[in-house]
C-alpha cells in the first residue's frame, strides 16, 4: 500500500508524541506513588522521631530505647491511621511511654517494622530482621531512612523496613490521580493528532506545489514558479526549482529562435543558388563570371554557417580540440591589428595596440584565439564610426593575462548587454549584413575551453569593451 508523505509525517508525529506522553505518564505515576508513600512513611515515623530525639537529648545515649520504641509502635498499631492532610493525633509525652496493649506482655510481640540506627549505622533497637548491634547496610539507610538531628548534628536514623500500607481513602486518592493521568494522556494524544496533521500538511505543501509544477512542465509548460514559503532547505529547493524552470523556459525559447534562424540563414543562400542554377539550366541566362562568383559567395556563406554550428556543437559536447602551445600576447594582438589595418584605414578608424612589457606567455590554441580576436575586432569595426578608435590591450591581472578590445563606437543598450553571447542574438535586429549571430557565442565557447572568461562592458554613445581573462 502506497502511503503519502503527509500521512507518514502525521503518523511519525503521533507515534513520537504518544511515546513521549506515555513515558511522562509512567514516570509521573511512579514518582507520585513513591512520593506519596514517602509522605506516609514520614508521617508514620514523625512521632517516633520526636520520641527518639527527646530520649537521646535526655539520656545522651541509645541504651534502653528499644523498649520505648516497641511500646510506641504497639500504641500506633492500636490507633487508626489519620487521613492525608487530616488533624494529627494527640502527641504523647516524649518522657512518658504509652502502656503496652492489653493481652500482650510488656516488651512482647513481634519486632516492629522500624529499626533505629546510630550515627555509625548500628541498630540500637530490634526491628524486622535486625537486632540490637547488627550493622544495617548503608543502601537501606539511604533509601528508607529518616535522619534524627539534634543541634544540627545527625545522631541516628529511623529506618522503616515494611511496605507502607494505605487506607481506603489514600487508595482512592491514588486511583483518582491515575484517572487524571489517563485523561491527560488522551487529551494530549488528541492534540498531538491535530498538531501532527497540521504540521504534516504545512511541511509538505511546498512539495505538493513542486509536484504540480513538475507535472505542468511535463505537459509542456516549462515556465513555472512555486511560492517560496520558508527560508530553510525546502525553501532552497523551491528556489532552485524556480531558477531551473526559468532557465529551461529561456533555453526552450532560444532553441525555437535558433531553429527559426538556422532555417532562415540556410534558406536564403540556398534560394539564391538554386534560383541561378535553375535559370542557367533552362538557358534563360547566359553563364558569366559574375553569376558564378555570386553563387560561390552564397555557398561560402553556407559553409561558414555550417562550420560555426559544428564548432558550437563540439564545444557543447566538450570535444572541441585545442592544440595548446605557449604564445606571446603581444605578437597575437599585433598580428590581428596588422591584418585589419587596411579595412580600418578605409573606414577612417584608428587601430592601436597597447601591450605591457614582460607579460607572461599564455597556453592557447593560436588559431582558435586568432579567431576570437578577429571576431571581436570585426564587430568593433562594424559599430565604430569614422574618426573612432579601436584599441587592443594586454595587461597582467589576477595571476593571468587580460586582453581587452575597446572601441569608441555606438555602444550596446544595458537591456541587451546580458544577451549578446546568446546564439543567434543580434543587438541590432535591423542588421542585414549576412552575419549568422553565432560569432560571440563561438567566442565565448572558445575562451571557456581555454579555462578563461569573457565579459562585456558598454555605454551607449561611448563604446564597448570586451575583456578576456586567460590563465598565465
Amino acid at each position: 500500500m502506497k502511503l503519502s508523505l503527509t500521512l507518514k509525517l502525521t503518523l511519525a508525529f503521533i507515534f513520537t508524541s504518544l511515546i513521549g506522553i506515555m513515558l511522562v505518564g509512567v514516570i509521573a505515576r511512579y514518582v507520585t506513588a513513591y512520593e506519596f508513600d514517602r509522605l506516609l512513611r514520614e508521617r508514620t515515623n514523625s512521632q517516633l522521631l520526636i520520641t527518639a530525639k527527646a530520649y537521646y537529648q535526655e539520656k545522651n545515649s541509645w541504651a534502653g530505647f528499644d523498649e520505648v520504641a516497641r511500646r510506641q509502635a504497639a500504641s500506633q498499631q492500636q490507633q487508626p491511621p489519620p487521613p492525608p492532610g487530616g488533624n494529627n493525633p494527640p502527641r504523647n509525652n516524649p518522657n512518658q511511654s504509652p502502656p503496652p496493649p492489653q493481652g500482650s506482655p510488656q516488651g512482647g510481640g513481634n519486632p516492629p517494622p522500624v529499626v533505629i540506627v546510630d550515627r555509625n549505622g548500628v541498630a540500637v533497637t530490634n526491628g524486622g530482621q535486625y537486632r540490637i548491634g547488627d550493622r544495617v547496610p548503608d543502601s537501606v539507610i539511604m533509601q528508607q531512612g529518616s535522619a534524627i538531628e539534634l543541634n544540627n548534628e545527625v545522631i541516628g536514623t529511623v529506618v522503616y523496613l515494611a511496605t507502607v500500607e494505605r487506607d481506603p481513602r489514600e487508595q482512592e486518592y491514588l486511583a483518582r490521580t491515575d484517572r487524571t493521568l489517563i485523561y491527560a494522556t488522551i487529551v494530549a494524544a488528541a492534540i498531538a493528532l491535530i498538531v501532527g496533521v497540521v504540521l504534516a500538511r504545512v511541511l509538505t505543501k511546498p512539495l505538493r506545489d513542486l509536484t504540480l509544477a513538475i507535472r505542468a512542465m511535463q505537459s509542456g509548460e516549462l515556465k513555472q514558479e512555486v511560492l517560496v514559503r520558508s527560508n530553510d532547505e525546502v525553501g532552497e529547493l523551491v528556489g532552485a526549482f524556480n531558477k531551473m524552470s526559468a532557465d529551461l523556459a529561456h533555453l526552450s525559447q532560444l532553441r525555437e529562435q535558433m531553429t527559426a534562424d538556422i532555417a532562415h540563414d540556410l534558406r536564403s543562400p540556398l534560394t539564391v543558388i538554386s534560383g541561378y542554377l535553375e535559370i542557367l539550366r533552362d538557358g534563360s541566362l547566359e553563364p558569366s563570371p559574375e553569376r558564378f562568383d555570386l553563387m560561390f559567395k552564397e555557398a561560402q556563406r553556407l559553409q561558414n554557417l555550417i562550420e560555426d554550428l559544428r564548432t558550437l556543437s563540439l564545444a557543447d559536447a566538450g570535444e572541441l580540440k585545442l592544440y595548446l602551445a605557449q604564445h606571446s600576447s603581444a605578437e597575437l594582438l599585433r598580428s590581428v591589428a596588422l591584418g585589419y589595418e587596411p579595412v580600418a584605414k578605409q573606414k577612417g578608424v584608428e587601430l592601436k595596440v597597447d601591450v605591457d612589457e614582460n607579460l607572461p606567455t599564455v597556453s592557447i590554441d593560436h588559431g582558435r584565439m586568432m579567431q576570437v580576436v578577429w571576431n571581436l575586432v570585426s564587430n568593433a569595426l562594424r559599430y565604430t564610426p569614422q574618426g573612432g578608435v579601436i584599441t587592443l590591450k594586454a595587461r597582467r591581472e589576477r595571476g593571468g593575462v587580460q586582453w581587452t578590445i575597446e572601441d569608441s563606437g555606438v555602444g550596446i543598450p544595458p537591456e541587451k548587454l546580458a544577451n549578446i553571447f546568446d546564439r543567434f542574438y543580434r543587438a541590432d535586429s535591423s542588421r542585414q549584413d549576412g552575419g549568422s549571430g553565432l560569432g560571440l557565442a563561438i567566442v565565448k565557447s572558445i575562451v571557456e575551453a581555454h579555462r578563461g572568461t569573457i565579459r562585456a562592458m558598454s555605454e551607449v554613445g561611448r563604446g564597448t569593451m570586451m575583456m578576456i581573462q586567460l590563465p598565465a
